[in-house]
């Protein structure tokens, strides 16, 4: 960064922006818009995502200091009234939770698509265009420099405000043994994730009445004896209704905020939706100690926006943060680096004989099963608004991966209409992936003309270097080690055994391993950690050497977890907006 823009970013204040100063600065990042077209924002916090990690930040910050101000920014629109709200908690998709697959593969998008063959044998040659017997078509959006055989293929992002959180399982249990990071004290731990399920509303309570989680759960027990631990698989939902026991209420981002997400909110948060975040403003080119600007641009309009705040903020997710990052020219070592992703075996079985018709006999259900079988001359015993099973097994050191048996929709696994849903379980088991600094996301560069910069005009994009944002393209380097193949190995060998004590598989749902990348869990790639070649941000998920800049995400986690991460992303945000609340009382933000 040169110094025209420090001198320029240290004298903007609250009171607006000298138009002239803005000219320059418009010249300065080549960006082609007029200076009268700049939009100054001061704040004491930026929080760049609206995900649950960066709303953790907002909450708990506004809980400790309520006079500061925060200003959020999201790339992707806002889809309910209320922010962030779970898309799942909408009725027709809690009675009919297949067409809720739907909705996730169309929220998602894919982080690096490898260019693909586009020669097409069938297209008329004289009528239509088609490349010839050599070169490659650049589809917007594809990454000619994505190698397939190492890439997360399926791994993908959700640009809209809640993030993920508008439509993911809910999955919230705690790691264990290994996968449990020793950034904090156990003690320390304890207390986070104390905080953290109170935030998300965790409970392992919430299916214990359903008759399918009842003799799914026994199945399991009985099938392994007591030598391997059978429990409900903890969710952040609320508690069901009282007077409607039918329907849960999905934990989403607009839970974590309260009444921040309530429309017609006025107070001390802002969230603006449709702007690209595309770097910060360091204070010496990449020797920082503070941060002094960001640099944002509204989609709607392209209008440029600069945001000046005490504090930054960046949790926009496991590879959009580090993009973000080396966008701004701030590139430590381990940037990106360590990156693992778990493996999943996946299949889906229909309950056996002997189970269903034990739930004929039981007596525990006698008084529910006999007036629905004879009222709806239903030959299945399991009545219709009976709630799906939500159970787990959770790692440990012999079985080093995480379980979730369950109905639930995924971007995969939508039943056909020759099975009764009430019939149909699915497993998914989540293996670990050992930590290897080779295996990584990396990034181009944008704009010869500005390196580390995106070009700021569509018509200026270009497969393999930006991405349909303007920013740098992400590009994955990931390999399976010898030892995670055999523990994947084991996995699966474990997972059809867990099938064999539920029933048969459903036709087209055999074991399978899903392609990398779909679990969705992507951490190490802002790692936390004491050293700054091996990790990005201290323990306060501060980046190392930079005074006012924070990242939260699940790329903070440094160890190789087989559970859902989220919880422990939102212990990591936490902790570290307890020490911006501090911060911001220390002398040197005083106003």
């Amino acid at each position: 960064m040169t110094s025209s823009i420090l001198r320029l970013l240290t004298q903007l204040d609250a009171s607006g922006a000298n138009p002239q100063d803005i000219n320059l600065l418009a010249q300065e990042v080549r960006a082609p818009s007029d200076a009268a077209d700049f939009e100054y924002i001061t704040t004491d916090v930026f929080i760049a995502g609206s995900g649950p990690v960066g709303c953790t930040f907002a909450r708990n910050i506004l809980a400790k200091r309520s006079e500061t101000r925060i200003f959020m920014s999201e790339v992707g629109s806002q889809v309910s009234p209320e922010l962030g709200y779970h898309q799942k908690n909408d009725i027709g998709y809690q009675k009919d939770i297949d067409r809720f697959v739907h909705v996730i593969k169309g929220a998602l998008s894919t982080t690096s698509i490898p260019p693909a063959s586009t020669y097409v044998p069938t297209l008329a040659p004289s009528g239509s265009w088609a490349p010839r017997y050599e070169g490659q078509v650049r589809i917007n959006g594809h990454n000619p420099r994505q190698d397939p055989f190492r890439n997360l293929g399926a791994s993908a992002v959700t640009r809209t405000v809640g993030g993920m959180a508008t439509h993911w399982t809910c999955a919230t249990p705690t790691p264990r043994f290994d996968e449990l990071p020793d950034t904090y004290k156990p003690e320390e731990w304890k207390s986070l994730y104390t905080r953290a399920r109170a935030i998300l509303k965790t409970n392992d309570t919430s299916y214990d009445h359903s008759i399918r989680h009842t003799v799914v759960k026994e199945a399991l027990q009985k099938g392994y004896g007591v030598g391997r631990e059978v429990a409900s698989l903890p969710l952040a939902l609320n508690l069901r209704r009282t007077d409607n026991s039918d329907f849960v209420t999905w934990t989403g981002s607009n839970t974590i905020l309260g009444k921040l997400a309530e429309p017609g909110y006025k107070g001390n948060f802002t969230l603006r939706v449709s702007l690209t975040c595309f770097f910060f403003y360091d204070v010496s080119g990449g020797n920082v100690n503070q941060i002094c600007g960001a640099y944002l641009r509204d989609l709607k309009d392209n209008k440029p926006i600069i945001v000046r705040a005490k504090i930054y903020v960046a949790a926009c997710g496991a590879v959009l943060t580090p993009q973000l990052l080396y966008n701004s020219s701030i590139k430590p070592p381990a940037l990106g680096r360590y990156l693992s992703e778990q493996s999943m075996s996946f299949c889906q079985i229909v309950l056996s004989r002997d189970i269903v018709e034990g739930i004929r006999n039981d007596p525990r259900w006698s008084g529910i099963i006999g007036p629905h079988c004879a009222f709806w001359e239903d030959p299945i015993p399991i009545p219709y608004n009976d709630p799906e099973p939500q159970v787990t097994l959770p790692y440990s050191q012999d079985t080093p991966w995480h379980v979730q048996v369950h109905r639930d929709a995924f971007s995969y696994g939508d039943v056909g209409p020759k099975v009764d849903p009430r019939l149909v379980v699915d497993l998914r088991f989540f293996g670990k992936t050992d930590v290897n600094r080779n295996n990584l996301v990396s990034f181009e560069s944008g704009n010869p003309a500005f390196p580390g910069r995106p070009p700021w005009d569509t018509k200026d994009l270009k497969p393999g270097v930006s991405d349909i944002y303007g920013m740098p393209q992400p590009t994955f380097e990931f390999v399976h080690s010898d030892e995670d193949q055999r523990r994947n190995d084991r996995m699966m060998s474990d997972m059809c055994r867990a099938a064999s004590f539920l029933g048969s598989y459903l036709p087209g749902s055999n074991p399978q391993f899903l392609e990398p990348g779909l679990a969705l869990h992507i951490t190490g790639t802002i790692r936390a950690g004491n050293d700054p070649e091996t990790s990005v941000v201290n323990r306060d998920c501060r980046v190392h050497d930079i005074g006012n800049l924070y990242l939260g995400g699940n790329g903070v986690i440094p160890t190789a977890m087989a559970c859902n991460p989220t919880i422990t992303s939102v212990c990591y945000a936490l902790h570290a907006s307890d020490v911006i609340a501090k911060q911001l009382d220390s002398p040197e933000f005083s106003d």
